[in-house]
């Protein structure tokens, strides 16, 4: 168990001259306050600097097709995302799957992890990588009419080099 003193930061705005600013105050009182040591979790911190990147990337998708779009990403690496289809007739007529899977050296089989699976227009959300390899998502269009989907992404991941 840790005991330590119990301090707060606190800011308070103030007007100096004509400029507004903003002042913190550090405190500490004589306050014991305990503390439960947690072990750290697997999975938890890394020791590595993954470059930082945000990317919005528009999507050809042909009528009546599909197509992958994959980030290279490292375990534990984060992804924030947003996409919507432009000009879709019909929500339920694209089939999104976001997915991820390890790639695979030999004749063994690789693995694969569903996380999102719908029939929309739109969707966002955050993906932590659970394993090194490529995640992202496979857009099935089944319209008779050509569309684009706009991805607009922030983290940590690579975008593979064409074809």
């Amino acid at each position: 168990m840790l005991v330590a003193p119990r301090c707060a930061l606190r800011s308070s705005f103030k007007i100096l001259g004509v400029v507004p600013a903003f002042i913190f105050v550090s405190s500490c009182s004589n306050e014991v306050v305990e503390w439960i040591d947690v072990p750290l979790s697997e999975n938890t911190h890394y020791d590595v600097q993954p470059q930082y990147r945000e990317d919005v990337v528009e999507i050809p998708l042909s009528a009546n097709s599909d197509l992958e779009y994959m980030l290279d990403m490292g375990k534990g690496h984060s992804v924030a995302y947003q996409w919507e289809a432009i000009d879709l007739p019909d929500a339920d007529s694209l089939l999104a799957e976001f997915h991820g899977h390890t790639i695979r050296t030999s004749d063994a089989p690789g693995d694969v992890m569903f996380y999102k699976q719908e029939r929309s227009d739109a969707s966002s959300g955050y993906l932590v990588a659970p394993f090194d390899g490529v995640h992202g998502w496979y857009f099935s269009n089944e319209t008779d009419k050509d569309t684009k989907v706009l991805l607009s992404l922030s983290g940590f991941y690579e975008i593979p080099e064409g074809p």
